[in-house]
């Protein structure tokens, strides 16, 4: 039997493969780009980006004024495919690249005009976001720059894609308290755009299965995994979910 690849890249593609949030995602973006203006924004700090896919999509579409992004990212892999992703997408801007986890990481010397966290929020004890966000807005981000947040939102409804988290022991992190929390170290709230993709449950292979194992917090196995989507999910195929694309600002 051949291996199955455990990498967090592959149990990520596994993941996405099942829904159609990237072409959700860039749908959205040109609702986005005619009602927020980031013309002035020309330099960009994005943290726990992953490959980039999706905020490499949002500065083209929206921020495509930028001459100088620097991304955080703790997986090697997940960082040497940005670089890729960033030569092809982005051959123009000054990007620096740095392997390192983004909640321990020391920042940036320049403050950035934009700070893009897309589903990274959910990584933090409550204390330890409230001082991660207060960096980003004291230290990290220029006056009046912008911080744009993606997030998992309505969690809560009966049968949402998201359940499963909470099924599993770990619930992902309200919208409200996200917003809460942002709000409460200054930033200014300015546009909100609601997504609603569809996820396939039907058939999961392991890396599906491996992906949401590696997100939650006490141990639980394959067969956990698997006895919770046939209990949330009885016909295994498709569910709403929702995330939520914020702008928020800093105002000094």
């Amino acid at each position: 039997m051949a291996a199955v690849d455990e990498s967090f890249c592959n149990m990520l593609k596994a993941y996405r493969s099942r829904d159609n949030y990237r072409e959700v995602f860039t749908s959205t973006l040109n609702t986005v780009s005619s009602e927020v203006n980031l013309t002035s924004v020309k330099s960009c700090l994005t943290v726990g980006p992953g490959e980039g896919l999706f905020e490499l999509g949002f500065i083209q579409n929206c921020a495509a004024n930028i001459d100088k992004l620097t991304a955080v990212e703790i997986d090697h892999e997940s960082t040497e495919r940005l670089k890729n992703h960033l030569q092809k997408c982005l051959p123009n801007v000054e990007a620096q690249v740095i392997e390192a986890d983004f909640c321990t990481w020391k920042g940036v010397d320049d403050p950035a005009d934009l700070v893009l966290m897309f589903h990274v929020l959910y990584y933090f004890h409550p204390d330890e976001r409230k001082q991660f966000l207060k960096k980003v807005h004291d230290n990290w981000l220029a006056a009046d720059g912008f911080a744009i947040v993606v997030s998992a939102s309505r969690t809560k409804s009966p049968g949402n894609a998201n359940e499963i988290f909470e099924r599993l022991g770990t619930p992902l992190l309200i919208w409200e308290d996200i917003e809460a929390d942002l709000r409460e170290v200054g930033f200014i709230k300015q546009h909100v755009f609601e997504m609603k993709f569809v996820r396939d449950f039907s058939n999961p292979d392991e890396s599906f299965l491996r992906f949401y194992q590696s997100h939650v917090d006490q141990p639980v196995t394959l067969s956990d995994v698997l006895d919770v989507i046939k209990g949330l999910y009885p016909d295994r195929k498709s569910y709403h979910g929702f995330n939520t694309l914020a702008v928020f600002q800093r105002r000094c």
